[in-house]
């Protein structure tokens, strides 16, 4: 068994029973590994410490269970692994803010810390050959866009430090101001700003004549890495599938294949909110 899948089977124990007490130390002897050793190894590999893991997973758990207002916070609680409603209480006010009660009467969306797929980090695709991981198809192929193409919309800026790690997610209320109209193509665009601690973040559709009043966008000519998924539903595919996507394609695939990217990502969505929904990560190609 190599490491990662050590680790692998660990993480997969987590989602099985993160209501449960869990130790470190049932996590090492599960892994076949040393105490010392697995920890190590699992900060590696998943970039937190297990017992910081354990409770970004529990807390992600504890949101989607806190939609279904049947359920009390204190059972809510307990089921997904903290002692108690004050416990909870503490570790998502520390994470995201706001209290399970303040987000529960909310409509706000929370960025969770997905279980990562580490097969993901020593697997390298050939273009045009589906990938099937959990949850998700990912696919990728070279594209060359031949000319410019403007797109309209709403943009904000944000922090570069927040990329992947849990918090409220105030992206989505730009999505809130466009125009619904399934027979448009709608992107979001992700660039770095003029201070490298921050990012510009906008989204839009592709321009027609009679768009005014609107910012504008440009998704440059060039050569493109373009990586598409689909995944079960849309919730999935837009959190857990958008990030391990992402992750690949930037952390393995073009690394792996020697190419460099520029600080510029596209985002295409297709038929969004319906079951058959995709997403194209389109990633610019330093000449």
């Amino acid at each position: 068994m190599y490491a990662w899948e050590a680790i692998q089977k660990t993480l997969d124990y987590i989602e099985e029973h993160y209501g449960d007490e869990i130790s470190v130390d049932v996590l090492a002897a599960k892994a076949h590994l040393s105490k010392y050793y697995y920890q190590r190894l699992f900060h590696r590999l998943v970039r937190k410490n297990v017992n910081e893991y354990l409770k970004l997973r529990r807390l992600a758990k504890s949101a989607e269970k806190l939609r279904d207002r049947s359920c009390t916070i204190l059972d809510v609680a307990l089921e997904c692994g903290f002692a108690g409603h004050s416990s909870l209480t503490k570790a998502f006010r520390e994470t995201y803010g706001i209290t399970p009660d303040e987000y529960r009467k909310s409509d706000l969306t929370l960025d969770a810390f997905v279980k990562p797929d580490l097969m993901l980090n020593h697997t390298l695709i050939e273009e045009g050959a589906p990938l099937a991981v959990e949850q998700m198809v990912l696919e990728i192929r070279k594209e060359h866009l031949k000319q410019d193409v403007i797109f309209t919309g709403k943009s904000r800026t944000a922090s570069v430090k927040e990329l992947g790690e849990p918090k409220i997610n105030m992206l989505t209320e730009l999505w809130k101001q466009l125009p619904e109209d399934h027979n448009r193509e709608y992107v979001d665009i992700l660039t770095l700003g003029s201070d490298p601690e921050y990012f510009d973040y906008f989204v839009g559709t592709k321009k027609r004549k009679q768009d005014h009043d609107s910012e504008e966008r440009t998704m440059p000519e060039g050569r493109y890495i373009v990586c598409s998924y689909e995944a079960e539903n849309f919730e999935i595919l837009v959190s857990e599938a958008l990030y391990k996507a992402s992750r690949y394609l930037y952390d393995v695939w073009l690394p792996k294949r020697g190419m460099i990217p520029e600080p510029i990502l596209m985002q295409k969505y297709f038929r969004p909110e319906q079951d058959d929904c995709c997403i194209e990560l389109w990633a610019k190609i330093k000449e």
